[in-house]
């Protein structure tokens, strides 16, 4: 199992990595649009479509795993810190394979829309004509991710482990 769950992290890791390049180049292209705008009174032409049809559904879909792993989704913990230890595990066994059956229909029409998109050349109506497709494609991408996360978090609990990385495991 540790081998599985070494290998799946190291995946997981490219992907967020892609998502991190995706900030940057967000944050980079917002600024030049910006300063162009200031500057030269001209914007760049299609920023604001590349960052919200594309850039921030990397950004989305490609860290949503990670941050499953190191447990940072956001979570009301008020009544289920008073359960005991044990059923705390299974609870979250039931909600991981759950979510995870909810983001394998996500991920199913996620790549039903991709494949649709790349075969009939959809293309964004906008300033400037990008393919569908490479926006669409993160979705099943980041939904199967969180899916596998999940499932190898309900695996880890059944087995007695903790699922998630501890703090200092995640400030290194």
């Amino acid at each position: 199992m540790n081998a599985i769950e070494r290998g799946f992290t190291l995946i997981e890791n490219l992907f967020l990595w892609f998502s991190q390049a995706a900030v940057a180049v967000m944050m980079l292209l917002t600024t030049l649009d910006a300063l162009s705008r200031y500057i030269f009174s001209k914007s760049i032409t299609g920023a604001y479509e590349i960052t919200e049809m594309y850039l921030m559904v990397i950004l989305v879909f490609l860290s949503m795993s990670y941050v499953q792993k190191v447990d940072g989704h956001i979570r009301l913990d008020i009544l289920f810190e008073r359960f005991p230890k044990r059923m705390q595990d299974v609870l979250n066994i039931v909600y991981n394979l759950l979510a995870a059956a909810f983001m394998f229909f996500i991920g199913y029409q996620g790549y039903n829309m991709t494949i649709n998109a790349f075969q009939n050349n959809l293309i964004a109506s906008g300033l400037l004509n990008f393919p569908l497709w490479l926006s669409y494609i993160w979705i099943p991408v980041g939904s199967f991710l969180i899916m596998i996360r999940q499932i190898l978090s309900s695996i880890l609990l059944a087995m007695g482990k903790p699922p998630h990385l501890k703090k200092e495991e995640v400030d290194e």
